[in-house]
């Protein structure tokens, strides 16, 4: 046997996270057979209905459709940072263009790049009636599998890689200095053919269909964070945090 070498007097090199990703293959992980609830009584009441009206009898039949027909699902890919530079942070090789992401992963190497979709499933069995109230109430349908299907895909994270305290960013996500709506393209190129993986695809526009998509990337935190915390459009109807003008300074190198 070889005797091993010895360390140099500094010891041995450590590898980096970045260097292990160069090395490793992480393949993506599709989570399919996600568990959903469509509690007709709460999304009448949600949507305005009456209850025993004819619209009511429309409601319900939509709701067993849905329940029919809806296959949420999420795909997911661990990934490692592999540089930074000004206002750039490259991840395995694909660079985005991002301050605030790159700020928001100056301390951690590891994220998850993620797509999240209600299923195309939904979109195929959308009935055909030409009822603008009726695309509402299914839109809405299709609200409720996205998020059980992003509920699923966090709680995943948290159980299978010990992912604690946590944020995301979407691109397109808040104001387009935050992360620009087409960088969609470097982030399903990073994941791979979400198309095949989860029939969710990506319109030279950057919007992806089904239109009850999400995408973007979850990481490890020190500190709470939201892209709504940095989006100044007042009338957002899915805001989840006020605009945080401090937060929108420390992050563009601007005096408080």
């Amino acid at each position: 046997m070889i005797p091993a070498k010895p360390p140099g007097p500094q010891g041995p090199r450590q590898i980096s996270l970045g260097e292990r990703a160069m090395s490793e293959h992480f393949e993506a992980r599709t989570l399919y057979d996600i568990p959903l609830e469509f509690d007709a009584d709460r999304l009448m009441r949600q949507a305005h209905v009456e209850p025993g009206s004819d619209d009511a009898i429309v409601f319900s039949r939509l709701v067993d459709i849905a329940r029919m027909t809806a296959r949420p699902k999420a795909v997911f890919r661990e990934c490692f940072v592999t540089g930074r530079h000004d206002g750039i942070v490259e991840i395995e090789g694909i660079r985005f263009a991002s301050s605030v992401l790159a700020r928001n992963l100056e301390k951690t190497d590891r994220v998850f790049a993620y797509v999240a979709t209600c299923g195309a499933e939904m979109d195929e069995a959308t009935p055909r009636h030409g009822d603008p109230l009726q695309d509402y109430w299914w839109d809405m349908l299709k609200a409720v599998a996205l998020a059980a299907s992003v509920r699923f895909l966090s709680d995943f994270l948290v159980t299978r890689y010990g992912l604690g305290r946590a944020a995301s960013m979407a691109p397109g996500s808040g104001d387009a200095s935050v992360w620009p709506v087409e960088q969609q393209k470097q982030l399903f190129c990073l994941i791979g053919d979400i198309e095949r993986l989860i029939n969710v695809r990506l319109t030279e526009s950057c919007l992806m269909i089904p239109n009850k998509s999400v995408s973007g990337m979850k990481f490890q935190t020190e500190r709470d964070f939201r892209t709504c915390q940095l989006c100044r459009r007042q009338t957002c109807p899915n805001r989840m945090a006020p605009f945080d003008r401090n937060l929108w300074n420390a992050f563009h190198g601007l005096a408080p």
